[in-house]
């Protein structure tokens, strides 16, 4: 048997795993973030020179399976392989979603509902086979319920509009150096601009014990709850697990909002690379 190479792609870095025979992972590498629908392909193609540089273009891998960011439909899955296999031509490759990603890394083979709370948020009801459910995350502007760029944009505007205690806006002030112009700027005109709103995360998670912060996170992730799972059904019955840095790094106060709203947690993961290697590793999985 040949080696399997995994793939979970974000918008702001790729985790990548090989798999040996046996199942343990030969080496890992972190690459620059590729967004399927963002990037185009030759950008795509310069991403993984990196990537082919680490594993070889000579390597042995007769696998590639890829989960990431903007792999939504057919055309965009079509460029991540078309790119892949310009580097390893022999391997069979499939690229999927970040969302099945999140459900097989989560539930494997299990019926649960599977959520992704990073930069970004989405959620599914996964049937032990297929997702047979989906609620749109509908992107930072329209939606992104609980998610970074959501909570960075919460926290933007409480600062600006002065909803927070003086000295919690002072703190922002020095910590951050950023003045109104500058904040409209990279928030409507940067080329990142969800990337941008997500990273004052660290700042809520330094702060959580000011209850004006908490406040922030707590009704945003009660609003995902609502907006996002409450819909399915049956949704009180089944485990909600989450993968994604908000999620791992807010795991209590998610933990209080699902039990608030009447929902069992089911497993918190960082990323869903080591479920993912575990996955397909797995010797039922065809």
């Amino acid at each position: 048997m040949k080696s399997k190479l995994i793939a979970d792609a974000g918008s702001s870095k790729v985790e990548w795993a090989l798999i040996s025979t046996d199942g343990s992972v030969e080496t890992s590498f972190i690459s620059n973030g590729i967004n399927a629908v963002i990037d185009d392909y030759k950008s795509v193609m310069d991403k993984l020179n990196d990537v082919a540089i680490h594993f070889g273009r000579n390597a042995d891998i007769g696998e590639i399976h890829y989960y990431g960011a903007g792999c939504a439909s057919s055309e965009t899955c079509d460029k991540i392989k078309n790119a892949l296999s310009e580097y390893w031509k022999n391997a069979d490759i499939t690229a999927q979603s970040d969302l099945l990603g999140a459900v097989r890394a989560l539930l494997a083979k299990n019926k649960g509902i599977a959520c992704i709370l990073g930069t970004g948020s989405n959620s599914c009801l996964f049937n032990g086979s297929e997702i047979i459910a989906h609620t749109p995350s509908l992107g930072y502007v329209l939606g992104d319920e609980g998610s970074g760029a959501a909570l960075g944009k919460k926290l933007l505007c409480a600062i600006f509009k002065r909803q927070l205690p003086d000295n919690v806006i002072d703190i922002f002030t020095r910590q951050y150096g950023l003045d109104l112009p500058e904040i409209l700027h990279k928030t409507y005109r940067s080329a990142s601009p969800s990337r941008f709103l997500a990273s004052f995360a660290p700042f809520l998670k330094e702060n959580i014990e000011i209850p004006a912060i908490r406040s922030i996170v707590f009704d945003e992730f009660e609003l995902f709850i609502k907006r996002n799972v409450a819909g399915y059904d049956p949704t009180m019955s089944l485990p909600v697990s989450f993968v994604g840095s908000i999620a791992f790094h807010f795991e209590s106060i998610l933990n209080e909002v699902l039990e608030k709203n009447g929902f069992k947690t089911g497993c918190i993961a960082r990323t869903p690379l080591k479920g993912l290697v575990e996955y397909h590793s797995a010797k039922n999985v065809i």
